[in-house]
């Protein structure tokens, strides 16, 4: 069970007004959970109990999800020695998203997550056949184009993304989905065993430049376009890095490496790029 601030002034606000049962969120907005209230406790459907004290701490942190453990309340993140980075769930309108030393792996201003993963697939459409999802994180892209795909096959090379992914509920389907193929591994290193002409479409949603460089290679993009069937669609996400302060054009960057690898119709997509093999 998770809760975060909305969930957690909810529950105060019921208390306050002499309710004695409040209906909230204990997965993140999928569902709709009865908690009981008795002597300024709050019982959960397992029997485990908060106090209005223990509230208070996810009222003043809205950025954090807060799982419900052995009645009390821990925060949804690790610290990994091996990587040395800070990983953490963060809620928002939707599904939550993951924030890796302070960096979101999604668009959180404008959109939410899920609709940031539908405009991916939308930019694409229509996904068929045999689906490369190059970086998992949370799973959303998949999981999204496992509804319409035979097969979806996703990478992910950071076992703390992956432990997180599995107490996010909006993730679970990752899991469970014989539809859905998680390979632990850096796509970088395990495209280049991947037959040729394997896929009839991928997603390229990979972390910013600074911190994965070789994804956004032009040795990279040529295996891109090795395994993608002939007709086959790519979208690859950019983003806007620096291009208001420093001028930047990853996207035209992009483009012209895309070209360089064989692509063709290379067009602006959805806060990034799209392009065919012809």
């Amino acid at each position: 069970m998770i809760i975060t601030s909305a969930q957690a002034l909810q529950l105060l606000e019921a208390n306050k007004k002499g309710l004695k049962e409040a209906e909230i969120s204990l997965d993140l907005n999928k569902t709709i959970s009865k908690i009981k209230i008795q002597n300024d406790e709050f019982i959960f459907p397992d029997n485990q109990k908060l106090d209005k004290s223990q509230l208070k701490k996810p009222v003043k942190d809205d950025t954090s999800c807060f799982l419900i453990m052995d009645s009390s309340l821990a925060k949804l993140q690790l610290f990994s020695d091996e990587t040395n980075k800070f990983y953490k769930l963060v809620p928002t309108k939707d599904a939550p998203t993951i924030e890796i030393s302070g960096i979101r792996m999604h668009v959180t201003k404008e959109m939410s997550p899920m609709e940031d993963t539908n405009k991916k697939i939308a930019a694409i459409s229509p996904i068929k056949g045999f689906i490369l999802d190059t970086c998992m994180g949370l799973g959303y892209t998949a999981i999204a184009a496992s509804k319409y795909a035979d097969f979806v096959m996703t990478c992910e090379r950071d076992g703390n993304v992956i432990e997180v992914a599995k107490h996010n509920p909006w993730s679970i389907e990752l899991f469970n989905n014989k539809k859905i193929s998680i390979m632990k591994t850096d796509v970088f290193d395990e495209i280049k065993i991947f037959k040729s002409s394997m896929f009839d479409a991928i997603i390229h949603d990979p972390p910013r430049l600074s911190l994965a460089s070789e994804l956004y290679s032009l040795d990279f993009y040529r295996q891109l376009f090795r395994v993608l069937k002939n007709k086959g669609k790519l979208y690859h996400y950019t983003g806007s890095p620096g291009s208001k302060n420093r001028k930047v054009n990853l996207a035209g960057d992009v483009s012209k490496r895309l070209g360089q690898a064989g692509f063709r119709n290379i067009q602006k997509a959805h806060y990034g790029i799209t392009a065919a093999k012809q």
